[in-house]
Order: C-alpha cells, then sequence, then structure tokens
C-alpha cells in the first residue's frame, strides 16, 4: 500500500461501519423529532413529571451505585494492584466474573441471596432491604460494575515504578508520604474512571429498575422503552434518547480521559513486584476487602446455579424446572423452544465478536502505527459509549429496519447493535497488548520489502494472539449477556436466552427463570474459562 493511501483504506471500513450503524442513525432520529414536533416539543418533554422523575431516578441510583462500588472496591484494588501472592492472578480474573455475566443474572442472584428463603436473608433478617427497591438496584449495580473500580485502581497502582516508591522511602519519607507522592494519585485516577463508569453503567440501567422496583424507579432507559413501546410516542422517545445522551456526555467523556491517562503511564512491567507486608495495619482490612469480594461473587454464582437446577416447574417438584425450561410449556410461553433461543444467543453473540475483532484489528494497526487518524478513530470507535443501548436500539429500528425490510432483519439489527456496544473493550484489550510488541518486528520486516500493513499482520500481530483470543471471548461474553438492546430490537423468533429470563420473571414464573439464569451463568462461566486458557487477562 502506498503511505498517502494506505491510511485511508484501512480506516475506512471502521468509520463506515461506526458511522452507518452508530451515528447516522441517530443523527436521522434526532431530525425526525424535531421534524415532528419542533423545539416545543422537546421544551414540552424536559417538564414532563414522568421524565424528570426518570432523570432524577438516574442520577440518584447512578451516585450511589459509583459511590458504594469505590468504597468496596478500592481497598481491593489496591492490594492486587500493589502486592504479589500466591492466586493473585486467579482471584483478579474471579473478581471480573461479575462483569461478563449478564445483569439479569445478577439481578436474580441479589433476590436469591437476599430475599424470602435465602441464605442471607435467613441468617441476617435486616438485609432483606437489599432484595427490592433502590437498595436492590444499588446492591445490582455495585456486584455487576465493582470489577471495574478493581481492576482499573489496580491498573493505576501498577502504573508507578517500584524504583520511585523505594527512593523515597530511602529519604526517610514516611509511608502515607510515599503514598500521597507516589501510587496515591494514579491509584485515585484508576478508581474515578472506574466511577464514573459505573456511574453511567447504573444511571442507565433498565431490567433492575424494573424488576426490583417497579414503575416508581424508572431510568431514562426504561422511559425511553415505555414512550416507544408502551405508550406508541416515538417522537418521545428520541427528544428523550437526545437528552440522556447530553446528560452522560461528560461523564462518559471524563472517563475517556481518564483511561487515555492510565494508558499514557508506564506499563505494569516496570513495577516490580513486593510482599505483602502483613504488619502494617493497613494490610489486613484490605486483604479481608479483597477475600469477602471473591466470596461474594463464588456465593452469587453458586447460589444461582443450585437454585437453578433445584427449582420446581409450575405445579411440579424439585429440579422440575430444567426439564420444563425445554419442553413444550416453556415454548407455548416464550413462543419459541429454549434450544432455538440458546442458538440465538450464541449465534448473535459469536457473530457481534467476529465483527468487533475484525474492527479491532483493523483499528489495532493505525493505534499501533502512532498515525494520526489514530487519537479521531479512537474517538470514532468509543462513540457507542456515548450511547445508552435503548438509544442505540431505537436509532437501528428507526433507520435501518425499513431499510433492510422489516421485522425479518432483526436479527441484523441485533448483531449489529452488540457488535458496537462490545467494540470499545475489544479495541482496548488488543491495543494496551499491542502495546507491548517491541517495534523492531515491523521495522525488520519493512526492511525486507513488506508494506506497513503487511508488516503489522505478519510481525507484530501474531506476537499479540492471546489478546486477540481474549478480546473475542470478551466481545462475546458481552453479547451473551447484552440485554437492553436486544430486548428492544427482538421479535418471538429472535429471542435469546437472556430475553427469554427477563419474559419469565416478569411473568411470574420464578422457577423456569431461575433455570434459565442458571444456564446463562454456566454459558458465561465457558466463555471466561476460555479467555483464562487464552494465557492473558482481560486488559481494560
Amino acid at each position: 500500500m502506498r503511505p498517502r493511501t494506505g491510511t485511508v483504506w484501512i480506516l475506512a471500513p471502521v468509520l463506515g461501519f461506526v458511522a452507518l450503524f452508530a451515528l447516522v442513525p441517530v443523527v436521522a432520529l434526532i431530525g425526525e423529532a424535531l421534524a415532528q414536533q419542533g423545539a416545543g416539543g422537546f421544551v414540552a418533554l424536559i417538564h414532563d413529571p414522568l421524565n424528570l422523575a426518570a432523570l432524577d431516578n438516574s442520577l440518584v441510583q447512578g451516585g450511589l451505585s459509583a459511590a458504594a462500588a469505590v468504597a468496596v472496591g478500592y481497598p481491593a484494588g489496591v492490594f492486587l494492584g500493589r502486592y504479589d501472592w500466591p492466586g493473585r492472578g486467579l482471584v483478579r480474573a474471579v473478581l471480573l466474573v461479575p462483569f461478563l455475566l449478564p445483569s439479569l443474572v445478577v439481578v436474580v442472584g441479589v433476590e436469591q441471596l437476599f430475599g424470602p428463603g435465602g441464605p442471607i436473608g435467613t441468617a441476617l433478617p435486616f438485609t432483606g432491604v437489599f432484595a427490592h427497591g433502590l437498595p436492590g438496584i444499588v446492591a445490582v449495580n455495585v456486584v455487576f460494575n465493582v470489577p471495574l473500580v478493581v481492576l482499573l485502581t489496580a491498573v493505576g497502582v501498577e502504573s508507578v515504578p517500584t524504583a520511585l516508591e523505594e527512593s523515597l522511602a530511602t529519604l526517610g519519607a514516611p509511608p502515607a508520604r510515599v503514598y500521597r507522592d507516589t501510587w496515591g494519585p494514579a491509584s485515585w485516577l484508576g478508581a474515578a474512571a472506574g466511577a464514573l463508569l459505573t456511574f453511567v453503567f447504573s444511571a442507565l440501567a433498565f431490567a433492575s429498575p424494573i424488576l426490583l422496583c417497579g414503575p416508581r424507579c424508572s431510568t431514562l432507559e426504561v422511559r425511553i422503552y415505555a414512550l416507544d413501546q408502551s405508550f406508541l410516542d416515538p417522537a418521545g422517545a428520541a427528544f428523550l434518547a437526545v437528552l440522556t445522551v447530553a446528560v452522560f456526555l461528560a461523564p462518559t467523556l471524563a472517563y475517556l480521559v481518564f483511561v487515555a491517562r492510565l494508558r499514557s503511564r508506564p506499563t505494569a512491567g516496570e513495577r516490580r513486584g513486593r510482599a505483602v507486608p502483613w504488619r502494617r495495619p493497613a494490610t489486613l482490612p484490605m486483604a479481608a476487602a479483597t477475600l469477602l469480594l471473591v466470596a461474594a461473587v463464588v456465593t452469587l454464582l453458586g447460589e444461582v446455579v443450585v437454585r437453578g437446577f433445584d427449582a420446581a416447574a409450575p405445579g411440579g417438584a424439585a429440579g422440575s424446572a430444567l426439564g420444563y425450561l425445554f419442553g413444550p410449556g416453556a415454548q407455548a410461553t416464550l413462543g419459541l423452544s429454549i434450544v432455538a433461543a440458546i442458538g440465538n444467543t450464541l449465534v448473535f453473540a459469536g457473530s457481534a465478536a467476529a465483527i468487533a475483532l475484525l474492527l479491532g484489528v483493523v483499528s489495532g494497526f493505525l493505534v499501533r502505527a502512532g498515525r494520526r487518524p489514530a487519537f479521531g478513530l479512537s474517538g470514532v470507535i468509543y462513540l457507542p459509549l456515548l450511547l445508552s443501548p435503548i438509544v442505540l436500539a431505537l436509532a437501528l429500528a428507526g433507520f435501518w429496519r425499513p431499510v433492510l425490510g422489516g421485522p425479518s432483519a432483526t436479527w441484523v439489527l441485533i448483531v449489529i447493535a452488540q457488535s458496537l456496544l462490545a467494540l470499545p473493550f475489544a479495541l482496548q484489550g488488543l491495543s494496551v497488548a499491542l502495546a507491548r510488541v517491541p517495534r523492531g518486528y515491523r521495522e525488520g520486516a519493512q526492511s525486507l520489502g513488506a508494506s506497513p500493513f503487511s508488516a503489522y499482520l505478519d510481525a507484530e500481530l501474531p506476537l499479540a494472539r492471546p489478546a486477540l483470543l481474549t478480546a473475542a471471548m470478551f466481545a462475546f461474553a458481552l453479547g451473551l449477556g447484552e440485554f437492553t438492546a436486544t430486548y428492544f430490537l427482538a421479535t418471538p423468533a429472535t429471542t435469546t436466552l437472556t430475553v427469554a429470563l427477563y419474559r419469565l420473571s416478569a411473568l411470574r414464573s420464578p422457577g423456569p427463570a431461575d433455570a434459565a439464569a442458571a444456564l446463562l451463568v454456566l454459558f458465561s462461566l465457558a466463555a471466561f474459562l476460555v479467555v483464562e486458557l487464552g494465557g492473558r487477562r482481560v486488559e481494560l
């Protein structure tokens, strides 16, 4: 490829995909809403009490969840990032599992643990408040998002070379001074990035407010869905989607800035591991916080799986729910067999992961080459983070569904939505791995006559093969558990396992719903094990 045209042609597929399926539909959604109702409709929407209540719920739930996630996750992040100890890699991997779980599974798990008959709710009755209402929503958000705080805090701590701490300690600086002047600010930066992402994800939660609280706890996501699907007001939903993007633009951009600052710091390889100083007063609380988080994850997963396989079908005995789920009763309720729902889940998630990985590989070339378009490309790829799943689904349905042939094209839109939502995470992990590949491999290939892109494919990309597997399976796991956009777009024929779980829960069929949740846990754990067998942990 010629240097003047190579970058443009390589950039075109990525920019075209994001522009066609994210930017253009959203712009069309805004334009259609303005054409139908004008600026007066936007003013009326802002003053609607139900919309204001949804905005207030989003901010409250997001703020409380972010604060709780930092309080719970910061000590564990420091302990994981600062010290080396046996089993550290395994613990770090286990703590990532909740983020790979479908949000509905976390809702079911929290209900089972703290609700009537649950192990924690029975042993400690006062914890029953976490099985419903605002406390339950915050508990679900914390379980789902605390891995982000833990891992980003650990990344911040790891970014500070050990030699800098040792120099200050040699000069007689006390531990508090070392913390303040070396690794403390970096840990705050990581925790702040995790808190911002937790705030955005929690404020835009969809399933937990509906299942644990009802209409009075509706977030902006729930309100947009209700306007479009229940009240048949697509223009009002579009206006509220614009407001949602505007409200969460600042925290999302701040998160991207913080993550960029973390990535610009030295890599973890420049930090030598240190033994755990058990005699220091702060060590035991940090170790206990880490151990409690691991125990909470294992307990939640175990409770969902055990309860799912022991659940009773309607009118049946204990353990009959799984058989009922694969029988004609569940098929009549869902409109398709559970086997077909599982097939849809795997096909959609696999296709979305393949698209995200291919675009991530192309993007990695520009990020790796350090070309000028790389910064703009990163901004385009991270654009889906600025759009909530409901906003993205609403825009795709309004713009592309008629173009692609109506309801028969629903599966295409689901794959596109899942790939767009997974793309930022796939690129992040791959770019971190590529940054650690020495440039000598590419230079050697180019000196032998290879073009820059060929040198990237043949010399550099094979060295990041474990990261390719990790990025693909991480994108697959995210597609496996994606619910909000899939539920908005799905028809009975394109129902996935997460959508089936929600419909069973909404129809007050707890036994089959518990069995479906257990199946989702097993699929998510299988994807997680493939990531671990790939030899590299997920990089955020």
